[in-house]
């Protein structure tokens, strides 16, 4: 049985893991904020982008995007640095495996150590990014993730980019997801019929293929960057129910300790009066004695 001072000792150090785990969870929510906010922004600068192809291409034109000649996908898997995110980088990493499959010809890129750590030995890996932990880190993250981009685009005729990410769902929790990054199905907006403020459709001067050229590398660049404020989102809420359980977990055993706490108090304070009783009893009978002898 543990001593009044080892109990204090153990409440005091649990009560100061529920401190930090609180503090992990308000840190995570203040995440989710700021990566929803910039995931919502990024959605409007693609519907920026989508004008400006649907402008850039007319309806005779086809304006399909020319794949390069071979055979390569490449699979970019989006997952964590950090752990105690529940099974956020399990999740992702089992769904990845059973996405990619086992060809020889798959490229993969790992954005996280955690699921490169659960990737390692059964694939490649190409390279693995480290996870911007602000919005404002994101972008020169997804920069360099452009330049292992076009370094593969050159070397090894990549027939395909898809991203692996999870991605929020509207009230809670998230869900892993696919996304084509290349090829681009430029026909789809060259047909889509668009809604204008004003009467007149805006126009270009520069050369059309160039344009259009430039509208896909931004294409690029603003669906990587959603799918990393997707990710960080998604990690954090994991975080963030992990961080809950744990916390339940905790508050079972301070509610646990306080008990052993106080019962022991108690029994000792029980067994104090019980000594001074016996105390005074003995010295009442021995009186007794001395009165009558």
């Amino acid at each position: 049985m543990q001593t009044l001072q080892a109990l204090q000792s153990s409440i005091d150090s649990v009560s100061n893991l529920k401190s930090i785990v609180r503090t992990m969870k308000a840190h995570a929510s203040t995440n989710i904020l700021q990566f929803q906010h910039a995931a919502e922004a990024s959605m409007n600068y693609r519907k920026v982008l989508d004008m400006a192809i649907y402008v850039a291409l007319s309806e005779d034109e086809q304006g399909d995007q020319k794949e390069d000649q071979g055979d390569t996908t490449l699979h970019i898997v989006f997952g964590s640095d950090h752990g105690l995110a529940g099974r956020f980088n399990e999740r992702i990493a089992n769904y990845a495996v059973e996405n990619v499959g086992s060809s020889e010809k798959n490229v993969l890129i790992t954005v996280g150590q955690q699921v490169y750590r659960r990737l390692e030995s059964i694939y490649d890996i190409h390279a693995t990014l480290s996870i911007p932990q602000t919005s404002d880190g994101v972008t020169p993250v997804v920069q360099k993730l452009l330049v292992e981009i076009e370094e593969l685009r050159s070397n090894h005729k990549l027939v395909k980019i898809i991203l692996h990410y999870c991605k929020p769902l509207r009230k809670t929790g998230y869900e892993e997801e696919s996304e084509v990054l290349f090829p681009l199905d430029l026909s789809k907006f060259a047909q889509k019929t668009m809604s204008w403020e004003s009467k007149r459709l805006p126009t270009y001067t520069m050369d059309r293929q160039l344009l259009v050229s430039e509208i896909i590398r931004q294409y690029f660049f603003i669906t990587l960057y959603r799918s990393f404020c997707y990710s960080l989102v998604s990690e954090n809420t994991s975080r963030i129910e992990s961080m809950t359980a744990a916390e339940k977990n905790i508050e079972e055993k301070l509610e646990e300790l306080n008990f052993s706490y106080r019962t022991q108090r108690q029994n000792g304070i029980t067994e104090e009066i019980n000594d001074v009783v016996s105390g005074f009893k003995a010295i009442k009978s021995r009186k007794e004695e001395e009165k009558s002898g």
